[in-house]
């Protein structure tokens, strides 16, 4: 359908143009601020949102705001304490060889990032990283091997070594950052 366009200046005088335009369903809008004198922004199956530039109306300009969780990991005190702790380190309690565990927040702030005794240069636990964690070591019973070279008593001691299962617990829990 032809069209004639109307459209008024910024000095207010009214100018007409001569063009014939044919207008598909869209909604037309007049702008004044913030645009060049004179523009129009339509808004419909073609978008002009500036001077010559298009934009597809199933677009978005919205920054992409996804994010991937993994749940919450294992937790020291709910998930591990329990079974690699309670009723198989009772000498801990006394705090032996500088460690106490007499509970699951004490021992957790004993052992997270807290230099190893009895093996220079490793933490007793460095979150995400069972391999350069001392206490997996000592509870696997390779303390005494490279690159520990520390003292070899596997823990617990006296007792009888925890069960792979138990010790697969504490190394992932290692691996998923040491979540208290």
């Amino acid at each position: 359908m032809p069209t004639t366009v109307d459209t008024t200046a910024t000095d207010g005088t009214d100018t007409t143009t001569d063009d014939t335009t044919t207008v598909t369903p869209t909604t037309t809008v007049s702008t004044t601020d913030d645009t060049t004198p004179g523009t129009t922004t339509t808004t419909g199956p073609d978008t002009t949102t500036e001077p010559d530039t298009t934009t597809d109306p199933d677009t978005t300009t919205e920054p992409d705001t996804t994010t991937t969780t993994t749940g919450a990991g294992l937790s020291w005190e709910t998930d591990v304490y329990p079974q690699v702790v309670e009723g198989n380190c009772g000498c801990h309690q006394q705090g032996s060889g500088g460690l106490t565990f007499t509970n699951a927040q004490d021992s957790y702030a004993n052992i997270i990032g807290v230099a190893s005794t009895q093996a220079a240069g490793f933490d007793r636990v460095t979150a995400g990283d069972p391999n350069a964690s001392y206490f997996l070591a000592k509870v696997n019973g390779t303390s005494g091997e490279a690159p520990f070279n520390g003292n070899p008593a596997q823990m617990p001691l006296g007792g009888s070594p925890l069960d792979g299962a138990t010790i697969e617990l504490l190394e992932q829990w290692i691996a998923d950052g040491a979540l208290p």
